[in-house]
């Protein structure tokens, strides 16, 4: 069976420190104490807590309805002399979606643990088949000393904190375009493809709807896409065993602003098998860059010497993760010192990319288990015995928003 070790539990029972076994002075707001010579934590009558230290003090699991798992945890007596100990489930008055009282079974009861012995006690969860999916929250107590905070209902001190994640196999995936990237020139269009396969045995519907700037937070240079830019085509739902393709059709108007554009496409997709309030996965990030055609081309000069053998420009355009749209090019003219326009040979081709075998979200491009993420394109022109003395490139590009040239000279 399956245990999830997480870092970070979304559903446990937030506890003091003191609760699983750090011991110190309690005042009001925590523990205090000396930690070469801690003192015993105390409730607010005066009274001490008993020093019981429980091991492992986080449980996570992850079950589907119908599952259950064994986990053990172990308390050790720090007093000196024996003390009562009686494990039995702790259910929240407050706070995440509690655990069933009935679906942890423990399988000790009361019993007298000797100064320094430490008991196992055995706790199984069984989650029935008609359970709800979601997360849940509980804790296995020891015994039944609480502590109150300000504004905080009663909790035991001495606990194991349980956080059981009831989910089943996803049988609705987005399988591809569920994040993308495109360049687009203001009054042209760019279109998304996203593909949804249904695995289950029941049709799911599908509603798009475009979070724009009504609902996102932006930061950097990112402005909200209009809604009005947008023509999605989409079928009314995708049959069992059956997949379907999303179109999403980007069209900004001639006198939109150039720059970098984002937005969410909720796809309105329910499945069966995941919990209603966890619908991230069919969730959509479009960036989209707008861009406009410039009427004359970019110019740079650069300096020839006599013993130049031959003269490259290399241009590098970039090609963003899930780029759509044609690819990239350029048209380049060389001029002459005394003013004649060169046609430079492009000599070379290069396409370069990046392969990650970790998961990475923003990966659109799979193969297995390789996720290759696009990187960027060299176009090579050369001139061979150039004429000495200041030449210039003039570069015209085609179907990207930015690039680098890089030009050399090979002298004898």
């Amino acid at each position: 069976m399956q245990r999830k070790l997480a870092l970070a539990l979304a559903f446990v029972v937030a506890l003091p420190a003191a609760t699983v076994g750090v011991t110190g002075q309690l005042n009001s707001h925590g523990i205090e104490g000396n930690a070469a010579e801690p003192a015993v934590a105390q409730t607010d009558d005066g009274s001490n807590f008993t020093r019981l230290y429980v091991d492992e003090q986080y449980r996570s699991l992850t079950l589907k309805p119908g599952e259950s798992e064994s986990i053990e945890v172990s308390v050790e007596n720090g007093e000196d002399e024996a003390v009562t100990v009686d494990p039995h489930v702790y259910v929240p008055k407050a706070g995440q979606r509690p655990v069933k009282e009935e679906w942890v079974s423990i399988d000790t009861g009361e019993t007298s643990l000797d100064a320094g012995e430490t008991l196992t006690v055995n706790a199984t969860i069984a989650v029935p088949e008609d359970a709800q999916l979601g997360r849940y929250s509980g804790a296995i107590a020891f015994n039944n000393e609480t502590i109150n905070y300000p504004g905080q209902p009663a909790h035991p001190v001495h606990t194991a904190s349980l956080s059981l994640d009831v989910r089943e196999d996803p049988t609705v995936t987005v399988t591809s375009g569920s994040y993308g990237t495109a360049q687009v020139q203001s009054g042209e269009t760019t279109v998304h493809e996203i593909v949804v396969e249904n695995d289950g045995d029941q049709p799911v519907p599908v509603n798009p709807q475009i979070e724009t700037n009504d609902r996102i937070h932006y930061a950097g240079d990112f402005q909200p896409l209009e809604a009005s830019w947008f023509d999605i085509e989409a079928p009314a739902e995708v049959a069992p065993g059956e997949s379907e393709t999303i179109e999403v059709v980007v069209a900004p108007p001639e006198d939109a602003d150039r720059g970098r554009y984002d937005a969410v496409i909720d796809l309105g997709l329910q499945d069966p098998a995941r919990p209603d309030d966890r619908d991230h996965w069919q969730r959509v990030d479009l960036t989209v860059e707008v861009w406009e055609q410039p009427a004359e081309p970019f110019e740079t000069d650069f300096e020839v010497a006599e013993d130049t053998e031959n003269a490259t420009l290399t241009l590098t355009a970039d090609s963003p993760d899930g780029s759509d749209g044609p690819e990239p090019g350029f048209d380049v003219t060389l001029v002459a010192p005394n003013g004649t326009e060169v046609d430079a040979e492009r000599v070379r081709r290069t396409d370069s990319g990046h392969v990650s075998l970790g998961a990475d979200r923003r990966a659109v491009r799979t193969d297995g288990d390789y996720a290759d993420h696009s990187g960027e394109q060299q176009f090579t022109y050369r001139i061979e015995d150039p004429a000495s003395g200041e030449w210039s490139a003039r570069i015209m590009p085609e179907n990207t928003i930015q690039f680098g040239y890089e030009i050399t000279r090979d002298e004898s």
